[in-house]
């Protein structure tokens, strides 16, 4: 496949976007071609001065999309690396070729969007031309869903790659005392830094450690002597100490002299310099913003300031300096970032996003089979429970008539050709049982499965069905991480399994918004759902389009994936044995 990716900047020695737009495309190139072309190199010279305003600009920038879009009519696909006018400018080259728009969002390109007219107006233009949305955190697509609310149900998170960190935490100059610094390629205020000017006044009013903030980054001179002018006030001057620009080697180095990487962004992305810090042994703390807060704050909540108030900021920073088991807290977020993803699991979300974007592979052209299942255990049938030699016997059957199974991620993954021979395989409900032993008769063929839970269900047991006279215990947290890690996907079936048909409108929403942002929390994505007891209508099907791409019913609906991808219709292990009979 030929990729497109339109960006304003990449490089290794650059900022954030920068870096994670060169890191992405390593990841693809390793099984795509792969091009990298400025949003704003414009190709032709035009006179500036005219009665009307802005024409040069709007030339220079109309000739370029006409050179870009005949030069790169060869592309598949289009991806607009960072949002503002690099992903407007991105989806009309998109829209002209006539090619598949992935837009890529990094952070302040979305968090602040909603306060300029003009940002929301490229934003909006950017999200409806795109096929996906690529965020990097949760707050980001709620973000997105404030200017552009139809759009959410495009978004999916795509952390950057997290190379190996150091969970060998130093602190060179504790406790005698402390160096806090911030980076940025172009620091300014992006960081929080007048905010943390005035944290290292508060933090002498309430110790006598010797504190020192170093500053790293272009900081523009109206800022920089704002910041002098602030620092002499507050009688901090000699306590702050400026850096200037440093490279990526450089800064790398410096950052091993601090004793924290400190920040107090209002909204971030990811951010790649607490992470940059990490793998150096250098410890962090930082306002609760991005998606490395998302993964650590509800375990490690000592390692985020909980206010913006410069006071409650150095209160914070005392409480963590304190601690007797620094090492340890640290070296367990090293760990949860560790084991959360790494840039094989990325390469993965990457190449599935792209796969799903590929036009000649069109998720939109074929026609569905799938199964539907609930519990796999014991030797007796129930209305809920298949037993597992059944099951087994069932698995075989269709390994052996020349089909597979697999999860519907999996499925819309592949080609128009290989869909033909592959059956949707979904369990609902996610009962415990799932991982011990429909798990390992699935894995031993390289079957996946769907697997649709009921996020305030996990964990717990089956008293909440009536209708069950069987006492069954759903999948935990361990479980479900057990069967994504075996490549099952980990899809919604709601928060507490209510009939939508019996549910108020805010109700409504509830079920369905905040099981698609559980889900995407815990594995990345979720754009797969499953009626609970089947039921819907025409309302609801316009409410779950909103947050999903797919809804799967039982019995009604249909397997065209042009008019119901939102009303899938599952089949039992008997319907699908007749159909297989048939088809062999």
């Amino acid at each position: 496949m030929k990729i497109l990716i339109i960006t304003t900047e990449h490089g290794t020695d650059g900022g954030g976007l920068s870096l994670s737009c060169t890191r992405v495309a390593d990841l693809l190139s390793a099984n795509h071609e792969v091009e990298i072309v400025s949003s704003t190199d414009y190709p032709i010279e035009v006179a500036e001065g005219c009665i009307l305003q802005n024409i040069d600009d709007s030339i220079r920038k109309e000739y370029k999309l006409k050179s870009d879009a005949n030069h790169y009519n060869y592309v598949d696909v289009v991806i607009g690396f960072g949002g503002n006018y690099n992903g407007y400018y991105a989806s009309l080259l998109a829209e002209r070729m006539h090619k598949t728009y992935i837009l890529c969002l990094r952070g302040t390109d979305v968090n602040l969007s909603k306060w300029s007219m003009e940002s929301c107006m490229q934003l909006r233009k950017a999200c409806n031309v795109a096929r996906n949305i690529v965020c990097l955190s949760n707050e980001m697509i709620n973000n997105v869903s404030s200017v552009v609310p139809e759009a959410k149900n495009k978004c999916i998170i795509i952390p950057n790659d997290i190379r190996v960190m150091n969970e060998d935490i130093k602190f060179p100059n504790l406790p005698r005392r402390i160096v806090l610094g911030c980076a940025a390629t172009h620091l300014n205020e992006k960081k929080g830094v007048s905010n943390l000017l005035e944290m290292v006044a508060s933090f002498k009013q309430i110790s006598s450690i010797p504190i020192e903030l170093q500053l790293v980054g272009q900081i523009d001179e109206d800022l920089l002597k704002q910041y002098q002018i602030k620092a002499y006030a507050l009688d901090i001057d000699t306590n702050v100490i400026y850096r200037g620009y440093e490279n990526r080697n450089c800064l790398i180095q410096t950052m091993k002299n601090w004793d924290f990487y400190v920040q107090g962004s209002v909204c971030e992305g990811q951010p790649n310099a607490i992470v940059e810090a990490l793998q150096q042994g250098t410890a962090f703390i930082s306002t609760p913003t991005g998606w490395v807060a998302e993964s650590l704050v509800d375990k490690l909540p000592l390692l985020y300031f909980n206010s913006f108030n410069p006071m409650k900021m150095a209160n914070r920073l005392m409480a963590l300096i304190t601690k007797n088991n620094l090492k340890s807290i640290y070296k367990r977020a090293a760990n949860i970032l560790n084991d959360t993803l790494n840039n094989i699991k990325v390469s993965e979300f990457w190449e599935n996003v792209v796969s799903i974007s590929n036009p000649t592979n069109s998720i939109y052209t074929d026609q569905i089979l799938a199964v539907v299942l609930h519990d796999v255990a014991g030797d007796t049938h129930d209305s809920i429970t298949t037993p597992t030699d059944v099951f087994e016997r069932f698995v075989t059957f269709v390994y052996n008539q020349g089909f597979g199974l697999c999860s519907m991620k999996d499925y819309i993954s592949m080609s128009k050709g290989d869909r033909r021979r592959y059956i949707v395989c979904t369990f609902d409900d996610g009962y415990k049982t799932l991982v011990a032993n429909a798990a390992p008769i699935l894995q031993k063929h390289g079957f996946s499965a769907t697997v649709f839970v009921c996020t305030s269900l996990i964990s717990k047991d089956n008293t909440w069905n009536s209708k069950d006279s069987k006492l069954r215990q759903h999948l935990d947290m361990g479980d479900l991480m057990t069967l994504k890690e075996l490549g099952w996907e980990i899809a919604s079936h709601g928060i507490t399994h209510r009939n939508l048909l019996k549910l108020s409108d805010k109700d409504l929403v509830y079920e369905l918004s905040q099981s698609h942002d559980i889900i995407c929390k815990m594995v990345g994505y979720s754009s797969s759902y499953a009626y609970p007891y089947g039921a819907y209508n025409e309302f609801i099907k316009q409410c779950v389009k909103k947050y999903y791409r797919y809804a799967f019913a039982v019995s009604q609906g249909g397997t065209s994936l042009i008019a119901d991808s939102l009303q899938i219709r599952r089949y039992s292990i008997t319907e699908i044995y007749k159909m297989l009979v048939v088809e062999s």
